[in-house]
Order: structure tokens, then sequence, then C-alpha cells
């Protein structure tokens, strides 16, 4: 599955190796990220307030005053491209508020009908939404509604299952469940759950 990887400006960002059918896109300072990690991106995106903009890198300049993050813009410069498989990088362990965002940019790759994945801090995550994820997590893994009210949920392979059961956004009722690295399937019928578990490589 060819992939877009968008990388942040987070100072902690987990190794990966793209293939050649991938697209790696910079958001603002990731392009500085990269270049530590010895990754060269096919693009850069974003306003580049805090850090200058890549030489010898085609780039697309936003100006600082926008509605969209620098993430969000290089995920529409993905799907402009045709792709529908997203890994999020450098989004994690710098400001918080930036990391809620990486959330919702997560939530917004999901409504448009795509695959979004966001991986740092020793963590991967996704959002679902009126849909399942089958995967195979060993060791702690939650499950939150994003919406006001999630339903239908299931939960399987882990060590508290549900069925049919209803999630809200105001009770973490699916805090710290665990995985034993065996098939795992969590689903929901109406609603966006953002599910988390622990993965060593996202370090």
């Amino acid at each position: 599955m060819n992939t877009c990887y968008i990388v942040g400006a987070s100072p902690r960002c987990a190794s990966f190796t793209p293939d050649e059918s991938d697209l790696v896109i910079a958001a603002d300072g990731g392009h500085e990220t990269l270049a530590r990690m010895g990754i060269t991106p096919h693009l850069a995106v974003g306003d580049f307030d805090s850090s200058a903009p890549p030489v010898g890198i085609p780039t697309v300049r936003h100006p600082v005053d926008k509605d969209d993050s620098d993430t969000v813009l290089a995920v529409k410069e993905g799907i402009a491209r045709g792709y529908e498989y997203f890994l999020l990088y450098g989004c994690t362990g710098g400001r918080p508020d930036h990391t809620f965002a990486a959330v919702q940019t997560l939530y917004h790759i999901a409504r448009e009908g795509f695959h979004g994945y966001l991986v740092g801090d020793g963590m991967v995550s996704t959002v679902i939404v009126n849909r399942s994820l089958h995967f195979a997590p060993n060791g702690t893994v939650s499950v939150f509604s994003l919406t006001d009210e999630s339903f239908g949920v299931t939960i399987e392979g882990l060590r508290y299952t549900l069925s049919d059961a209803q999630l809200t956004n105001d009770i973490p009722l699916g805090l710290s469940n665990h995985g034993d690295g065996g098939a795992a399937k969590i689903a929901v019928r109406e609603g966006a759950l953002y599910v988390m578990w622990e993965d060593p490589s996202a370090l």
C-alpha cells in the first residue's frame, strides 16, 4: 500500500524507511527533522514561521495567518496526489496543543474516508469512524469516543471485551485495556473512536 508520510518538527521522531512509491512530506520544520534522519522529503508544506524554508526541495508556502495547521495542509497535499494511507511522525512529544491537533487531524483523515496513524512516544494511534480496526497489540490499548456518543462498540481479543456497547466522550471507560499480541478487533457502528496502543518501534 502506497503511504504518505507526514513529518512534523517534534524533536522526538521515531525512525522509518519509506519505499520508493511512498510520498514524504515535511510539515513546516519537519524538513529539519528529516534532515537529521538522513531522509530527503519530496515536498515541504507550511508557513515556515519557526524555521527557514528548505533549499532544493519543492515547497508549498502558506501565509502565517491561515485556518489549517501545517500538518493538515500536508495531509491535503497527500490526498490531492491520490494517497489514502497516512503515517504522521514527529507530531507528538512537543507542545500538547500540537499533539491534540494531530489527533484531530486523524479524525479529519478518517472522516474523509482514508486511513491515518499517529506514531510517536512509544504509541501508535488512529481514529475509526463507523468501521472496524483489526490489529495485534501487545501491551496497553486505550479506546476513547471522540463523538458525544459512539454506538455499537465491540472490542474483541483484548483483556476486557465489549459487545454492542456505548461509549461517551465524557467518561474514559476504554482506558488501559491490554493485548497479548494476538488478533484483536475494535469496531464502532456509529461514531468515532480514538484508539491508541503501545508499540516500541514508535519510540
